[in-house]
């Protein structure tokens, strides 16, 4: 069983006190001078060219590496504690506190403060699990993905200041059966020659690294890792307003159709913010509605401690395919739970799609992501490669796309919001994409500009046939007025969220919604 060889390890594997990993960095540049250095925990992390190309480098206080050497002996004693097999959850974040735990009372033995030992059961802890080396890039926030191709080549990362550098850590095979037995501990399931890929979360306090892990026959080099940061940080929207994601008049034109039952997609590549903003949205959206989220990897907020009422599924991952657990399936029985909002998270595949696609049909609407540059390849994706009537595209409502600069500091923002326009028999020859009417945009300048104002959209002429049109003007100019100073200030999360509820509270007094 993973979950036991994690804890009582065979012997063959066992730690040689005379031996850190911490200490098995293959090359050092001592030689090379350091262009910028910071400290990293008890680490330091330096910048450093050779040959042309960047490097990140980590090292460790002399004073710092013989206090290890000095108490490492207590890694000899964790596998035969009766206390490491008393631990009800198995996660990554559980499983490294109770090491930790149990490791910071074996060095009550040595006169250490508070501080020390608190380190030293973290290292200790992560060296136990023959992972000690990852350990400063994923404390590092700088750092926000880094990267192992095979096992024969060096890992490299992205750093939000230096840009891609290589690192001088080569996985040893020790550190790689390790990472592979713990991807399988942590996910639930076993890799096997059908099932070559992993995701799961690592958790150290309140960091969060996404790790995914390929294999053979999938990897041809037999391994290969991606792990990439996902800030635990809650990015609001005053936030993201300031830091120029998106502006104040399109935030209180999204709010206001989403919470009139406007479904809304988020559109963008790879790491260019969608699940931020889609958080930072659902946030907004009244605490009042029921919203129920059924993903495969948890990404929303937990906002049950705020009185949100929110259910949560998840299925398995799109790459596992347990039968029963997929979203299409969950979509279904979802559907007889009386949802308000349904969030699906990304949507990454044919039987996300259809999940997607079916829930619209039955009228409940939502937020989700997709991965696509524009919105004419997302409409090619879900038609071509997903085989979607393109007929239901008509149902999508609102299209957000996001990009990201290339360049480091990485800026993520949105680019464009289109509308979807419904035309009957428009897919009759089921060739033709759907009719769109982009409402924002970047101008040359690189501000948000509105093209339409929000009672001239089709999503508001929609709205018209259910509601009143007068209406819906006082409703949206009470919402932007109500709105406009809770999106200007800087508030801690908790203020925030009191401000959220208010603001809906007073809105209903008027309006009901």
């Amino acid at each position: 069983m993973f979950f036991l060889s994690i804890l009582r390890p065979k012997k063959k594997f066992m730690f040689r006190p005379q031996s850190l990993f911490l200490e098995l960095f293959a090359e050092r540049l001592d030689r090379v001078q350091a262009i910028e250095s910071y400290p990293v925990d008890v680490f330091e992390a330096s910048h450093v060219i050779l040959d042309g190309r960047h490097y990140y480098q980590i090292t460790c206080s002399k004073d710092f590496l013989a206090l290890m050497k000095k108490t490492k002996g207590v890694l000899s004693a964790i596998p035969d504690d009766p206390r490491m097999v008393e631990i009800d959850v198995i996660s990554f974040n559980a499983i490294l506190k109770h090491i930790s735990d149990i490791i910071s009372r074996h060095l009550d033995a040595y006169d250490l403060d508070s501080y020390l030992k608190k380190k030293l059961s973290l290292i200790y802890a992560f060296e136990f699990m023959k992972i000690s080396r990852l350990l400063p890039l994923i404390l590092d926030r700088k750092v926000q993905e880094f990267y192992s191709d095979s096992p024969h080549s060096r890992i490299y990362l992205d750093h939000s200041e230096w840009g891609r550098c290589l690192t001088d850590i080569q996985l040893t095979q020790e550190e790689i059966q390790a990472i592979t037995t713990h991807m399988q501990t942590f996910s639930g399931f076993s890799l096997d020659y059908s099932l070559n890929s992993l995701k799961t979360d690592w958790q150290i306090n309140d960091l969060i690294c996404r790790v995914s892990l390929d294999i053979a026959p999938l990897s041809v080099t037999g391994f290969t890792l991606d792990a990439r940061k996902i800030s635990s940080k809650v990015y609001t929207l005053p936030e993201l307003i300031r830091s120029d994601t998106i502006s104040k008049d399109l935030a209180i034109f999204l709010l206001f159709f989403l919470n009139l039952g406007r479904n809304l997609t988020i559109i963008g590549e790879t790491n260019s913010g969608k699940t931020t903003l889609l958080n930072s949205l659902d946030l907004f959206i009244s605490p009042e509605k029921r919203r129920v989220y059924v993903e495969d990897v948890l990404e929303s907020m937990n906002l049950i401690r705020y009185n949100y009422h929110q259910a949560k599924y998840r299925v398995a991952p799109y790459d596992v395919g347990v039968g029963g657990r997929t979203k299409s399936s969950e979509v279904i029985k979802v559907l007889h739970r009386s949802p308000n909002i349904i969030v699906l998270g990304e949507i990454q595949t044919k039987e996300h799609s259809r999940a997607l696609f079916s829930s619209l049909a039955s009228g409940i609407r939502g937020l989700q992501t997709f991965h696509s540059t524009s919105i004419d390849q997302a409409f090619r994706r879900w038609i071509f490669s997903h085989r979607i009537d393109p007929v239901s595209l008509n149902e999508l409502d609102l299209v957000v796309l996001m990009n990201r600069t290339s360049t480091f500091p990485t800026r993520r923002r949105v680019a464009s919001v289109f509308e979807v326009i419904s035309k009957d028999g428009f897919a009759s020859t089921g060739l033709t994409f759907p009719s769109t009417n982009e409402v924002y945009t970047r101008d040359m300048n690189g501000e948000l500009v509105c093209l339409h104002p929000v009672d001239k959209t089709y999503m508001f002429k929609k709205l018209c046939e259910v509601y009143p049109e007068s209406y819906l003007r006082q409703l949206y100019e009470k919402m932007y007025k109500l709105l406009s100073p809770i999106l200007d200030e800087n508030i801690d999360f908790d203020s925030l969220v009191g401000r959220i509820s208010n603001f809906w509270c007073r809105l209903n007094e008027q309006f009901r919604i």
